[in-house]
């Protein structure tokens, strides 16, 4: 083949780009749509047990990985473009920190999209233009905890937040109106889901605490945000907003 002729890899058989080692045809069949990856995969898992079985899931796994890397670097550009994060972002405190740490959770935890999505709106908070060194420090600080909130909870937070949106108080004292109100926000009556993101939002300080002996009442004002949940919220809506436009 010549260098002038370019190598198509038909993804047929993975195991075998795999096996070959070769870096171009692997780079060329993590390009394919998702849905050709997986189709592909299942396919050769359906086979049975083999050889190839870890690495051929350490191929998916890496497909997902680097196109979130992709889309993170995309934006990053993106936003230096707009005026939205200076130059220099890296050099500024905890700059170059929250990139790093950004690019740890994904490589390693691999977050879904609400995860992802959170972690990249304190990142661009933290390094956003203008912002004070007290900002920074608030951002900062969001960024660790969004490393701490699984899906459910950060949906339970963005569902307060809407609902907070609409009316700034909750009509009454009581947890169980309130999580039916949060639950029905979100499309389901599974209370149980609510509960369980509560804990760790109160914990976290995104939410105000629960009250009374038994837990059964709650403080009406801003839905049960905090002045921090607020903010959270408002970096998530502010980047979604700034990717948007």
């Amino acid at each position: 083949m010549s260098d002038d002729e370019s190598f198509i890899v038909q993804p047929s058989d993975p195991a075998e780009i795999i096996r070959l080692k070769d870096s171009a045809a692997l780079s060329e069949f993590l390009k394919d749509p998702r849905s050709v990856i997986a189709g592909v995969l299942i396919e050769t898992f359906s086979q049975g047990p083999g050889a190839f079985t870890e690495p051929l899931i350490r191929v998916g796994v890496a497909a997902l990985t680097g196109r979130v890397l992709e889309q993170f670097a995309n934006e990053i550009k993106y936003f230096r473009e707009k005026g939205k994060i200076p130059d220099d972002w890296a050099e500024k405190p905890q700059g170059f920190q929250t990139w790093v740490e950004l690019l740890n959770a994904i490589d390693q935890d691999l977050p879904d999209e609400e995860r992802i999505g959170a972690l990249k709106a304190m990142f661009f908070a933290v390094n956003r233009v203008n912002v004070t060194d007290g900002q920074r420090i608030v951002a900062y600080q969001l960024f660790q905890i969004a490393k701490k909130l699984n899906s459910n909870e950060l949906l339970v937070l963005k569902a307060v937040y809407g609902l907070f949106h609409r009316e700034s108080q909750f009509r009454n004292n009581h947890f169980r109106d309130w999580a039916q109100a949060v639950a029905k926000e979100l499309g389901h009556s599974v209370l149980a889901l609510i509960e369980i993101a509560d804990k760790s939002l109160v914990d976290n300080q995104l939410l105000s605490p629960r009250q009374m002996s038994d837990y059964s009442g709650i403080s009406s004002a801003n839905w049960r945000l905090t002045d921090f949940g607020i903010e959270f919220c408002q970096n998530v809506e502010r980047y979604q907003m700034d990717r948007k436009s």
